[in-house]
């Protein structure tokens, strides 16, 4: 079973920032004779997706079929079964909402379905269609095949969303070579933007990364003389993000219809249409209101029968009064970090800004009283995770940790490494009571083996133990995310209460967990592969629905 972690170590040994770049440039020089073998970078979030190719020696986005630098994430189903993907879905959900689907990342790693017209869909295939659009436009834009791609994940996301954004790439026939998690991604763009400028500086970073529908807290420590830049703790929220503010825009105008004609639009199937509207006009004014002190929420002929049209003026103050829990919630996670770690505010250097929903104002504001320091503004927060991912694309393209490569003063081969970091605790269900018994602790460097010993059957004469794995960090096993079973069979029958069976978890660096069990009465030694919970029925790509 696949287990990925969320944080990076790129340690470059002699490499140094110059050399990569220097690698960077080495691939450029042969994109369009790797036609049949292309590599690119892929931010698939929550509400847009951008991609990410190194051209020319320097990552670029590349654009869009529509001419834009990001694709939004909403799926439109046509009546004759093809799938509209981006600005043209936007345009249908409106219209046609029980044939559109957006915020699909919200549901990965679960097992619920969604509708698309009368066609039922699982969360990786949606954002496989996603995907398709986003391979085709760059294979457009490029000229050739693009066969391989490095997808951002959120940091905080669990192995089974991780499993289900890799699934999602291999549906329509895309080899995921990493999965990267975000803010490492953000920080890979960072670096070698100041590598460019001649700015490289020994820095501790904080990475505020607030998309559309995650947040992810993640300290990194940049030690660029020593040629790596090491994650040491990451937390958040994944069901925290943009869409949240948006959402409470939304509520909002629901009030304010209600208050004025009596009518509750937010639950009846006859305003499917008008709710759509609403929505789209909430999301305008939320992005209005980070450029301006005030805008018109307007919507008309929201009550058909009556005749009303929602029309109300929001400041920018208001928005931020009706939004402050939300934003408080952001400083969880941040301040569980320096509580389990040895940093603390007064070590950090620099706070990078990650994801377009921290082009808010109020975000702005509470890192500046937060932290006593202004965020950098280097890099753009839409195009740092696409950038990011171009560049890790572009360095496994290189395979530099088989070929040798030595750094630019010619002391020696060097290799990259990446070293992942756990996001949340691993372990399994144990009697009595079902609490979660910790194996592999969160914010363990891979790869890692970790050994529990003294457990013991629950019956006379059993001869196999189901092991329950769980991943997170609640003492109570079941509210923690089920992972899978395990199963060690034809161990010796013994009496229950004998402690003399020892559970081994084994993450490696590639991100697969493997389960080793061991009976110390006998000597006998098992292994066991773990039965995912995410089911994994999903369509291949030829039956897909095609794009339009």
């Amino acid at each position: 079973m696949s287990l990925l972690g969320t944080a990076v170590l790129i340690s470059c040994g002699n490499l140094c920032w110059k050399t990569l770049v220097k690698i960077i440039k080495k691939n450029a020089t042969n994109q369009y004779s790797m036609a049949n073998n292309r590599t690119i970078g892929i931010d698939l979030g929550t509400t847009r997706s951008a991609v990410a190719h190194v051209t020319d020696g320097e990552p670029k986005i590349i654009e869009n079929s529509e001419g834009e630098s990001v694709t939004p994430s909403v799926v439109h189903l046509t009546e004759d079964g093809e799938s509209i993907v981006g600005e043209g879905a936007v345009n249908n959900m409106m219209m046609k909402p029980n044939r559109t689907i957006r915020e699909i990342k919200k549901l990965m790693g679960t097992n619920e379905t969604v509708f698309l017209g009368d066609e039922e869909y699982n969360p990786q295939e949606v954002s496989a269609l996603t995907l398709q659009k986003l391979v085709s436009d760059t294979e457009d834009r490029l000229g050739g095949d693009v066969t391989n791609a490095v997808i951002t994940v959120p940091a905080y996301f669990t192995d089974r969303q991780r499993s289900a954004t890799r699934e999602a790439g291999e549906i329509i026939g895309l080899e995921v070579d990493r999965l990267l998690p975000e803010p490492s991604a953000a920080v890979l763009a960072y670096g070698h933007r100041e590598q460019q400028l001649g700015e490289v500086a020994n820095e501790v970073i904080f990475v505020y990364d607030l998309g559309g529908g995650t947040f992810d807290a993640t300290l990194v420590e940049a030690e660029y003389e020593h040629n790596y830049i090491e994650t040491i703790a990451t937390d958040g929220d994944d069901q925290l993000g943009g869409s949240d503010w948006t959402e409470a825009l939304v509520q909002y105008a629901y009030d304010v219809i209600y208050e004025a004609t009596d009518v509750d639009i937010s639950q009846n199937d006859e305003y499917i249409e008008q709710r759509g509207r609403i929505f789209t006009a909430a999301q305008e004014a939320k992005h209005a209101l980070s450029e301006q002190k005030s805008v018109d929420l307007t919507v008309p002929f929201v009550v058909p029968d009556q005749g009303y049209n929602l029309d109300e003026e929001i400041t920018q103050a208001e928005f931020e009064e009706m939004t402050k829990d939300l934003l408080e919630d952001t400083k969880i996670p941040i301040s569980d970090i320096f509580e389990r770690t040895d940093h603390t505010v007064e070590d950090i250097d620099k706070v990078l800004l990650i994801g377009g929903s921290t082009r808010m104002p109020q975000v702005e504001t509470l890192v500046e009283e937060y932290f006593g320091m202004e965020p950098s503004k280097k890099i753009s927060p839409d195009h740092a995770v696409a950038l990011g991912a171009s560049i890790q694309a572009a360095i496994l393209d290189d395979d530099v940790t088989d070929t040798g490569i030595t750094s630019e003063e010619g002391d020696g081969p060097s290799g990259i490494v990446l070293i992942d970091v756990l996001p949340q605790t691993i372990g399994i269900k144990v009697q009595p009571g079902d609490k979660f018994d910790p194996i592999v602790e969160r914010d363990s460097q891979l790869p890692v083996t970790n050994r529990s010993e003294g457990y013991s059957v629950q019956h006379a004469d059993q001869t196999s133990v189901a092991i329950e794995v769980y991943q997170g960090q609640d003492e109570y096993a079941p509210n923690n995310e089920k992972l899978g079973d395990a199963f060690l069979n034809e161990i010796p029958a013994r009496e229950p209460g004998q402690g003399q069976l020892a559970i081994e978890f084994t993450v490696n660096s590639d991100g697969t967990l493997e389960v080793y069990g061991e009976d110390l009465l006998s000597g006998k030694e098992v292994t066991a592969e773990i039965d995912s919970a995410l089911d994994s029925n999903s369509r291949d790509k030829t039956q897909l629905p095609p794009n339009a």
